[in-house]
């Protein structure tokens, strides 16, 4: 399992590469489109983490 850490950092990467790849092209709508998107995946990525974490908590507790 990656850490939280690494995660994060790779959606920000691929999030900072669409930004970049389309540039100029975005107006004040598709910038705030972007950045929803942006927090919506980082919401997932950490509580795709917390839920895999916690499962991992419980497992060796019932085997």
């Amino acid at each position: 399992m990656r850490s939280l850490i690494v995660n994060l950092v790779l959606v920000v990467a691929v999030f900072a590469l669409v930004l970049f790849a389309l540039g100029s092209g975005m107006g004040g709508v598709e910038i705030t489109v972007w950045l929803c998107a942006l927090l919506a995946s980082l919401a997932f990525v950490i509580s795709r983490y917390v839920r895999q974490r916690r499962a991992a908590r419980v497992d060796p507790a019932q085997s």
